[in-house]
């Protein structure tokens, strides 16, 4: 629409001035800067001082809300101009328009006393293609008509920032019940020395009182942590994210204060808490019950946040989530505390302060929860997986991964894992320029809820504002937009929906003020997500097929892969929940949407994690190494097995010789205690003559799944050895008995020799004759 192509609709300059300022305009809107002369400075000022007023100056100091320092929104070695309505976005008949003109200095040089020009755009932003041609304009773009030129009566220094307050009277304005009500464009610039210093672009909405359908606005805010590679928020973590100016605390002050937004909560914040029992910090414990008495819808991400397109795209069937806490649990914090008496007065007798009991209560969805056996005093109640994760949820089947990169098969999956709508991006979908349709569309088996990307991006921008002309920028843009979308078709009720960014929460301080400032405007509304739900779903709408970066979707394979392998080597273990448990945590930790952006250092964390857990599912291995000698036909092979986990294993332990020389007998199964070796002896028979043989060693699953590769243990073989040291053995024998008859036979020979002699001698002696 052509807003102004009566000349009585258009902006009203003194005839004075008119002749002066029209060159001065045309030379600005080609961004050419022109002398101006002392005439045309002249004659624009005394009509401005002659005519009624149509500016108030603010005093030209550095911006309080920033100090000395120019706007970071500015790239730096450049000057910035911003330009907003001062109070609200919408104007109406006979209001003068109000606009805080923000100037940035972000170069080494001082800007001289110049003036700023305010202009109005000649054509009324209809469409969102014009808005968004308006807001970010090519060099060459027309700046409009100029409604009034404030001067700056002081210079701006380098690297400062300086306000000005611009009056625009509702005459000078132009703008008629005749004129169509809807968004209009605002631009300011800076001229000083004689040259354009910078142009800044706003808008504001023109509302004259014509009939309208508000849109209705809903809004997600995500409560998140900052990402980490363990699948549990430490203790000391959680008391700082919730202490008094925690991450945690300002997220939720920040929900509470705008009732109408919907959570999207990582359900690994409410485990952690639940998890450490009595031992929970107090205000982690306050922090959760302040989060269950908030009136906010309420619906969970991923544990941990784990992207789900990440997981499709990555090989999952259905989308992953905790299967124990055990491991992490220490039973003597859940011990019941004896009875205390209470006051007369107490109202609530059926509390059990217990963390069960908690959960329990939060996933009871009626108002009378149903009444359960209170635990004895003294007694350990340890809660369940369903225990720490559950919450009084308003829908648990909503799915919100990444912007912008879901494929056509993750739909199955998110559908296989009982997920009914999908919160998408205006980058995942194709739908028309011309006309706005609702959020919700169909999807194939289930429904697709579009973020709308530019409006989110608005609104983000505002809640995550530093100061407050940074916020009024914004929040008339994301205000212009609401308005161009209801003046699309004026008789159409349209329901959108706009999401907070996850990384960016800390930073995100004005959520409430810029969606209260919304919804004050009469063509938008607040909305609760249900609303969205319900809304009619858009038949110009379709399904844009996208994918994750290749790189790391390949990553991601890798660790679903090693959790499969881990999965499958602890079978062998006496608990394997033990095992697999705290390594499905650290998967999810590691899908966490917030590490998209971090690629290099998710990237590291990634083959740290493959590190660890290849160590852990190579802890049982055999020991012995070659070479042995086997001798004999029969020998029994002792072999080593070590486990170096912290419990016992069962394992199967199979050999396959590398040729016939010798014969293996059957498997062996095995229990290894934790932390110790046990050796075991392996029956083998030589088969065919002398030789080498290189035995390889498998362990194996009770699955027949193999652990490891084998172990080769070099094994030298002398089966005739056997024989050779038979028949030594029995020469020795012969030798040896031998020897001792012969030894006995010479020692009789001897003897009897020795007697014989005896014998002689005595024969022979002569007999003695006495003497006469």
């Amino acid at each position: 629409m052509v807003a102004e192509s009566d000349s009585a609709h258009r902006p009203a300059l003194p005839a004075a001035a008119c002749s002066a300022v029209r060159p001065a305009r045309r030379a600005m809107s080609r961004r050419r800067p022109g002398p101006i002369t002392a005439f045309l400075v002249g004659a624009l000022t005394l009509a401005s001082l002659i005519f009624a007023p149509i500016f108030v100056l603010a005093s030209a100091q550095a911006d309080p809300a920033t100090g000395s320092v120019a706007s970071a929104t500015t790239p730096a070695d450049t000057v910035g101009v911003t330009v907003a309505p001062t109070t609200s976005p919408q104007l109406v008949p006979g209001q003068d328009l109000v606009l805080t003109v923000t100037v940035h200095n972000n170069t080494s040089a001082d800007i001289p006393i110049g003036r700023v020009d305010v202009y109005l755009a000649q054509l009324a932003l209809t469409t969102r293609a014009a808005l968004d041609s308006w807001l970010r304009p090519d060099d060459d773009a027309n700046s409009g008509d100029q409604l009034v030129s404030v001067p700056t009566t002081e210079g701006i220094p380098a690297g400062a920032s300086t306000n000005l307050s611009v009056t625009v009277p509702a005459a000078a304005v132009g703008l008629t019940d005749d004129n169509a009500w809807g968004a209009r464009g605002i631009a300011a610039i800076l001229v000083a020395g004689d040259v354009i210093q910078a142009e800044g672009r706003g808008t504001f909405v023109w509302s004259q009182g014509s009939a309208i359908t508000p849109v209705a606005l809903a809004a997600i805010l995500p409560i998140t942590t900052p990402e980490s590679a363990t699948g549990l928020i430490t203790s000391k973590a959680l008391e700082s994210y919730t202490s008094s100016v925690g991450l945690l605390s300002r997220q939720l002050d920040v929900a509470i204060d705008a009732p109408t937004a919907t959570i999207a909560i990582d359900p690994q914040i409410i485990a952690s808490i639940r998890v450490l029992g009595t031992a929970a910090p107090a205000s982690a414990v306050a922090w959760l019950d302040r989060l269950a008495g908030a009136s906010n819808d309420i619906f969970p991400l991923g544990y941990a946040d784990a992207d789900i397109a990440l997981q499709a795209q990555a090989g999952a069937t259905t989308l992953l989530a905790p299967t124990s806490f055990v491991s992490a649990i220490d039973a003597s914090l859940f011990v019941v505390p004896s009875a205390t008496p209470l006051p007369e007065d107490t109202t609530d007798p059926t509390d059990v302060p217990s963390v069960t009991s908690r959960a329990r209560a939060q996933a009871t969805a009626s108002p009378t929860p149903t009444p359960t056996p209170t635990p004895e005093p003294g007694a350990t109640v340890i809660p369940s997986t369903s225990d720490l994760l559950a919450w009084n949820y308003t829908s648990t089947a909503i799915g919100w991964p990444v912007a912008g990169q879901v494929a056509r098969a993750d739909l199955d999956v998110f559908a296989a894992s009982g997920l009914t709508t999908t919160i998408l991006s205006s980058g995942n979908v194709e739908q028309s320029d011309v006309f706005t349709p609702n959020t919700a569309f169909a999807l194939p088996g289930g429904l697709g809820l579009v973020s709308d990307s530019a409006l989110s991006a608005a609104i983000r921008t505002a809640a995550e504002a530093t100061t407050e002309d940074e916020w009024r920028v914004s929040v008339s843009e994301a205000a212009s937009l609401l308005a161009v979308v209801s003046a699309e078709n004026p008789n159409s009720a349209r329901t959108l929906l706009v999401t907070f960014n996850r990384s960016s929460q800390e930073s995100a301080t004005r959520v409430a003020q810029t969606l209260a400032a919304l919804d004050s405007t009469t063509w938008s509304n607040a909305a609760p997500l249900q609303a969205a739900l319900d809304s009619a779903p858009g038949t110009t709408v379709t399904f844009r097929d996208q994918a994750i970066d290749t790189n790391r979707v390949t990553l991601a394979r890798s660790l679903l892969q090693r959790e499969a392998a881990i999965a499958e080597f602890a079978t062998i273990l006496a608990d394997p929940l033990a095992f697999t448990a705290p390594a499905r945590l650290d998967l999810l930790t590691l899908l966490d949407t917030t590490w998209a952006s971090q690629t290099e250092a998710w990237a590291d964390q990634v083959r740290a994690n493959l590190a660890a857990s290849f160590d852990l599912i190579h802890a049982v291995t055999v020991t012995t190494r070659g070479p042995i000698i086997v001798v004999g036909s029969k020998v029994d092979l002792r072999i080593t097995l070590n486990n170096a986990l912290d419990q016992a294993v069962t394992v199967r332990t199979e050999i396959v010789p590398s040729n016939g020389r010798l014969v293996v007998g059957e498997t062996l199964e095995t229990t290894i205690q934790p932390n110790s070796a046990q050796a075991v002896s392996v029956p083998l028979s030589a088969a065919v003559g002398n030789g080498d043989v290189v035995l390889r060693v498998t362990l194996f699953t009770l699955n027949g799944t193999p652990l490891g590769q084998p172990a080769p243990i070099d094994v030298s073989v002398r089966a005739d050895w056997e024989g050779v040291g038979a028949s030594i053995f029995a020469i020795l024998v012969v030798g040896f008995f031998g020897f001792g008859i012969w030894r006995n036979i010479v020692r009789r020979r001897r003897e009897k020799s020795a007697e014989a002699s005896a014998v002689s001698e005595e024969t022979v002696l002569p007999t003695a004759v006495p003497d006469a």
